[in-house]
């Protein structure tokens, strides 16, 4: 029983040491900045010089350090202070690499570029980040995990069912994207915007990788000399161009620069693709006319006439050029008039 007493004082002692007062907070991120960068540069030079189990021991050390004092620190608002955010984003950086050097241990040679590796470890990660989030209301966290679920569904898709080309998985990201609509949409009614807002922006970027899909078909040698499969269908057309419209429209609605950046970058994609001539040649139709007709359209119906509202009525309620009312007399006051005009009353 002391021996255990012994271990928990101990413990104690070790959370404490680590937990950061909140005054020295931003000298403390501050330094793990330069910290986690530079346990980074050790694994990239160090890589071909010193053991696999050296650099696993390093880089877990290092996002032990980070990421434990950004989930301790202690939360004084409803959400993590800028502090926060950086050890939590750093240690969990650190994070990714020490589970990269795991995968090396356990015997693959390039675990990033391997599916079956990229499958467990980004989902640990996304997990991670997940858990990070809701228990720390940590909004940026949302946004890792949710960038990292797009990379565990895709490597899954590839380790799993070995797709022949990359139609599956643009299927796959754009069916993350509508997911991730959706769970902006009901963390938007549980008011969680934050949280909504970096879901939004990781659909954003799931449209954005689906249309860098096509590029390796469309900047090959033949991509603009007319081979067929480099450039998108109408279909993906249309996703993209509804997809960066969308994005745009939100950011204007919410005023939020994350969408936007990936909504303008999303519908330059767009203009790219269908900007190249089809097979009879470079015509009008049918692209560049509709964007036209619409757009005129939604201009026009913008600017036509306007008719005048009548004026807002005043405070009390009551109409222009009506005398005002006296009240109703109360109890006991031997009347029973109802509300009238002043001038009627004299009248009367």
């Amino acid at each position: 029983m002391a021996e255990r007493n012994d271990l928990g004082a101990l413990v104690e002692r070790g959370r404490a040491a680590l937990t950061p007062h909140p005054h020295r907070g931003d000298l403390i991120a501050a330094g793990a900045v330069p910290l986690a960068l530079g346990v980074l540069l050790i694994n990239a030079r160090m890589n071909e010089s010193w053991g696999t189990g050296i650099l696993l021991v390093t880089s877990a050390l290092g996002c032990a350090l980070v990421l434990g004092m950004g989930l301790l620190a202690p939360r004084e608002e409803e959400r993590p202070r800028a502090y926060q955010q950086v050890l939590l984003l750093a240690g969990q950086a650190l994070g990714l690499v020490a589970l990269a050097r795991l995968a090396q241990v356990l015997g693959a040679d390039e675990p990033l570029n391997a599916s079956g590796s990229l499958t467990w470890i980004f989902l640990v990660v996304a997990l991670g980040a997940a858990w990070i989030a809701r228990t720390h209301r940590s909004a940026v966290c949302a946004l890792v995990a949710a960038l990292a679920g797009i990379v565990f569904v895709l490597a899954f898709v590839d380790w799993a069912f070995s797709p022949d080309g990359p139609s599956t998985l643009r299927w796959m990201l754009l069916a993350l994207a509508i997911a991730f609509v959706l769970a902006a949409l009901a963390l938007r009614e549980r008011r969680r915007r934050r949280e909504s807002v970096y879901l939004v922006d990781a659909a954003g970027t799931a449209i954005a990788v689906l249309g860098f899909t096509f590029f390796a078909a469309l900047f090959s040698p033949l991509g603009f000399l007319g081979a067929p499969e480099g450039v998108p269908g109408a279909g993906w057309k249309l996703v993209l161009l509804a997809a960066g419209l969308g994005l745009v429209a939100y950011a204007c609605v919410e005023r939020e620069p994350g969408p936007a950046y990936l909504g303008t970058l999303v519908l330059l994609l767009f203009v790219l693709y269908a900007a190249i001539p089809g097979a009879d040649g470079a015509s009008l139709w049918f692209w560049p006319l509709a964007l036209l007709l619409v757009g005129g359209a939604a201009v026009g119906a913008g600017l036509r006439p306007r008719r005048e509202l009548p004026p807002e009525p005043p405070a009390g309620g009551r109409p222009p050029g009506e005398p005002p009312t006296e009240p109703l007399p109360g109890p006991g006051s031997g009347g029973l008039w109802a509300s009238r005009p002043a001038d009627d009353r004299r009248d009367a």
